[in-house]
């Protein structure tokens, strides 16, 4: 009985990708075979084994591939999922490398020991320069500055009439008109710029004509069956990427054709436009199905 305990408690502590990598193992397939019966890269099924989620994007497609992954091992879909979202909403662990430490003061007797001798030594340069500058000021003869001479400076405000006697006051000539100012010529109009500008001629908004817009396909599926479904547009953009539940009704809209991937083509059935339309038989590949929705509403084989 001890025995049993003892083997059973590593099992619980295994990780949601060594339990899906234990499933693959015991249903004997290869990450590759795997792949293949999904129709999923490879990439994923190494992510999904090695709890690389992030590698998968946003959590919505890891629990997607979570769930129909782990029910094709055998494994419960439902409690790997949950271990997920439980695994997702704890906390990261803290970083201990961006712990603060505390800092470090600089050592004020090493940077005051520089100031002190570099004082003395500006002192003792002032000592001898005083000495030196005593010694040659009484020997030398005076120099009078020629800055003490004042020099007389003409005034050039008066104008040139002075001459005569008449003086004209320096000042803004006030009669200047201003810059910038437009005066009508004698007996003619002033046209205001805009006027010009408006006669050019008003672009008719009406004659523009819009650029049509593509239709787009309308695809409706109606599911009997748990399915895993891919939707992509014409420009492989995704329209649809997760698990739909039994009774549940997906419609989406986008420019053809429709790429379309089924994982249990059995429990879904298709319209597009409102017209009901049958898989072809070639596009079933086991469970699943991969097919083409065509602008006409027709559906062909996927290549």
């Amino acid at each position: 009985m001890e025995e049993t305990v003892a083997q059973a408690a590593p099992a619980t502590t295994r990780s949601i990708g060594e339990r899906l990598r234990a499933g693959r193992e015991r249903a004997g397939l290869s990450a590759a075979a795997a792949a293949e019966k999904l129709h999923l890269d490879i990439k994923v099924i190494e992510a999904l084994e090695a709890d690389r989620f992030a590698d998968l994007g946003a959590s919505v497609y890891v629990r997607g591939h979570l769930r129909r992954y782990a029910d094709f091992v055998g494994e419960p879909g439902a409690e790997l999922v949950s271990s997920y979202t439980a695994r997702e909403s704890r906390p990261p662990p803290p970083d201990l490398t961006q712990i603060p430490q505390a800092e470090r003061r600089a050592d004020t007797r090493r940077l005051v020991t520089p100031f002190v001798g570099l004082a003395c030594a500006i002192v003792l340069l002032l000592a001898i320069w005083f000495v030196l500058a005593g010694s040659h000021g009484s020997s030398g003869p005076s120099v009078e500055s020629s800055a003490a001479t004042p020099v007389a400076v003409p005034d050039h405000s008066i104008s040139p009439g002075a001459a005569d006697g008449n003086v004209v006051p320096a000042g803004p000539a006030a009669q200047a008109s201003p810059a910038g100012s437009v005066g009508p010529a004698p007996g003619g109009t002033v046209v205001a710029a805009t006027e010009a500008a408006g006669a050019q001629p008003k672009r008719d908004a009406d004659t523009e004509t819009p650029a049509a817009t593509a239709r787009e396909t309308r695809l409706t599926l109606n599911l009997t069956n748990d399915s895993w479904i891919e939707i992509y547009d014409e420009r492989k953009q995704k329209l649809f990427f997760d698990v739909a539940s039994a009774g549940s009704v997906q419609t989406v809209s986008g420019r053809g054709p429709l790429k379309v991937v089924l994982g249990n083509a059995a429990g879904v059935t298709v319209e597009v436009d409102g017209r009901a339309r049958e898989i072809p038989a070639s596009a079933i590949d086991g469970e699943g199905a991969r097919f083409i929705v065509n602008r006409g509403g027709s559906l062909a084989r996927a290549r």
